[in-house]
């Protein structure tokens, strides 16, 4: 194999990319507006979500105390906020309207379930008659919390309540305790030393930042790396068929195997470079969240290690995407037999962010599924060791599927069935076959 031949039909393809502007904008610009916009979409989202208000119905508000308070100024007093968790954002546990307020609403008993079913209020509570009465005597009162089913806000808002409620019955705890000469933490059987638990809310709030992009990051960079192979490969194959350009290029002295890496070069530097791009980005991206935090919730060596790795996984996907698209009469039929790439890359991604799963030799052999876990150890900012002794087994695990991948490709562009099937396919059924 002559490698002046290969750099030269290299630097051919890869002037050629860079004169397509529909995939320089895809690979390039794209990104540019979409993280600005996501960016300023969450804050959006935030700023909206703070400013809604919760509207609580109260059936039997004026048998709750005076002292302490639940409810003042037609508003619910909430107790001492923790860190807030970036899971309030993400759809976890502790999901809800973050920091809407509480309105107290005034409800009739008999109108009560009226004004949830037409949402006139979002959560119902029910205060029994003699409360006061049943705190005073020792007993448990029962306070009753309902919402609608089947309605996302009104189970978010549900679930605040009942945090506000817990808090507020904690106070009235302490203050029994104090009538009966026993210390507020008297129902404590013991105490829980927990380090995270004395981190500061911008440390805590930095930590679950960081947790999930330490998974998603690396996701995301996989989505452009594939985006940036699939549009160089099928405009490169199955493109230069329907140009007829092709033709031309096969009549060169240049062997089969020497057009094909040199392809394959384009495509991968083409494929990487978007990586590359992403990853300056996100790390603009990720400056400014510690700027706003004040904490560090990234690391940067790993955003550099996430580059490393990327090359070798854009090596793999430029390599099958040839080899798939070299099979293609036209670029709208590549882009067909590209579809189940994505398909079968996506559960190897989720693989890689089932929680708890541990980085082996094991998962390191499979591909996507080892690099994307090697990325998120690189990326993870703890005491832990990086697993260098890793890089072995997922860059030859990558190894061989590209070089699986080459010898597949080399082998379609031997085929002159292949190269020179008509657009349009034959009749009777016979057009798809991958080995006519």
């Amino acid at each position: 194999m002559r490698t002046s031949v290969v750099r030269l039909i290299a630097f051919r393809e890869i002037r050629d990319l860079l004169r397509d502007r529909r995939s320089v904008f895809m690979v390039f610009v794209l990104p540019v507006i979409l993280y600005p916009l996501f960016g300023a979409a969450g804050l959006l989202m935030i700023r909206l979500t703070a400013e809604q208000i919760i509207r609580v119905g109260v059936i039997g508000g004026e048998h709750l105390p005076s002292a302490p308070p639940l409810v003042q100024d037609e508003q619910f007093v909430e107790p001492e906020r923790k860190a807030k968790s970036a899971d309030g954002l993400m759809g976890g546990d502790d999901a809800d309207l973050i920091v809407s307020p509480l309105r107290a609403v005034s409800v009739l008993a008999a109108d009560g379930p009226a004004a949830l079913r037409d949402k006139t209020v979002d959560v119902l509570l029910t205060v029994p008659d003699d409360f006061v009465g049943q705190v005073a005597a020792n007993k448990k009162p029962v306070l009753t919390i309902e919402h609608r089913e089947g309605e996302e806000k009104s189970k978010l808002a549900s679930r605040r309540l009942r945090r506000v409620v817990e808090g507020w019955a904690a106070k009235l705890r302490e203050e029994r305790f104090a009538k009966l000469n026993l210390p507020k933490d008297f129902d404590q059987v013991l105490t829980i030393d927990d380090p995270a638990s004395k981190k500061s809310t911008p440390e805590k709030a930095a930590s679950e930042i960081l947790d999930n992009l330490a998974k998603v990051l690396p996701f995301i960079l996989l989505m452009w790396l594939v985006a940036g192979a699939i549009q160089p490969a099928v405009d490169l194959t199955a493109g230069e068929k329907e140009r007829g350009t092709m033709e031309t290029l096969l009549i060169s002295p240049a062997d089969r195997s020497e057009i094909v890496f040199g392809k394959f070069i384009a495509v991968t530097l083409y494929s990487f470079a978007s990586v590359v791009w992403n990853v300056i980005w996100l790390t603009i991206a990720c400056s400014v969240v510690e700027l706003l935090l004040g904490h560090k919730v990234v690391n940067k060596f790993g955003l550099l290690g996430c580059v490393a790795i990327g090359f070798p996984m854009a090596m793999l996907f430029s390599a099958v995407c040839l080899a798939l698209g070299v099979f293609a009469r036209s670029t709208k039929e590549g882009q067909y037999y590209l579809v189940p790439l994505i398909m079968v890359t996506m559960p190897l991604a989720f693989w890689s962010m089932v929680p708890g799963k541990e980085l082996d030799v094991g998962n390191a052999l499979i591909p996507v599924t080892g690099a994307m876990m090697l990325q998120q150890k690189l990326l993870a900012v703890s005491n832990d060791a990086v697993p260098w002794v890793m890089f072995g087994p997922v860059l030859g695990g990558l190894t061989v599927c590209v070089a699986i991948a080459l010898y597949a490709a080399v082998w379609q562009f031997r085929r002159e069935g292949v190269l020179f099937r008509e657009v349009g396919g034959s009749k009777g059924g016979k057009g798809f076959r991958l080995f006519s």
